[in-house]
């Protein structure tokens, strides 16, 4: 990302950062990271994979003992305890990356994404986009698009447009039977949620039966309480959320 005007944006998404410790995901060559130090921060850490960009950034912040590099890959950092979550983060892993910080007690979260993918998050049930991603994401985060970012503006230009995104925990947490039966349910989205939870094979027609009337409801049309009372119903964890 090139250009100076959506970096800014992106930094102030999340207010004022003073004393914050900060995880930036992805600095490559510190951009995004410089304005984020300016802004006075606790501590940033900045993750990059990539060797190259490492050796850039540990030049670039040398004298700033504010800043540690980490060089490894996200997906394998056990975080350091962190107050906001910023990063330009890889497509091909965004769902990796966005679930893996549904566990941690974060303020916030500041992403550029693939803007379908930050689509899906924000759509509502009954619409076509609408899926697991959706109402998984509005379950662990309050969701919030930004902006759009045009391909134009980043260098390599990608294939794709990207978006801006900000994401605030809930701090509901779902154990892993809740998480299959919503699993189960958007698999087969267009179904009526009795044939979407028998077809998973997991769920007996005993089970469905204490869900009364969402049993003939399509997966799609469910919203996120709906979808959290279904899981409740059914789980053998009677968690209450």
């Amino acid at each position: 990302m090139e250009d100076k005007n959506i970096l800014r944006l992106e930094a102030g998404v999340a207010g004022e950062l003073e004393g914050k410790t900060i995880l930036e995901i992805g600095p490559g060559d510190g951009r995004l990271s410089e304005i984020l130090l300016s802004k006075n921060p606790k501590k940033i850490y900045l993750v990059e994979k990539d060797s190259r960009f490492a050796a850039i950034l540990r030049e670039k912040f040398a004298s700033e003992p504010k800043v540690e590099i980490i060089e490894t890959d996200i997906l394998e950092l056990e975080f350091p305890k962190i107050d906001i979550v910023f990063g330009n983060i890889p497509y091909y892993i965004s769902s990796e990356i966005v679930f893996g910080l549904k566990g941690l007690e974060i303020e916030q979260a500041i992403l550029m994404v693939q803007k379908e993918f930050a689509q899906k998050m924000v759509q509502k049930s009954g619409n076509g986009n609408y899926g697991r991603l959706s109402v998984t994401s509005q379950i662990f985060f309050e969701v919030k698009m930004i902006r759009t970012v045009s391909k134009g503006l980043f260098r390599p230009m990608p294939k794709v447009d990207s978006a801006i995104i900000s994401l605030r925990p809930t701090g509901i947490k779902l154990t892993q039977d809740q998480e299959d039966i919503i699993r189960y349910l958007f698999s087969h989205k267009n179904k009526t949620v009795r044939n979407a939870l028998l077809d998973s094979k997991k769920i007996s027609e005993k089970e469905i039966e204490k869900i009364g009337d969402y049993a003939k409801k399509r997966a799609r049309t469910l919203n996120k309480e709906q979808v959290l009372e279904i899981c409740r119903l059914i789980s053998s964890d009677q968690k209450v959320f």
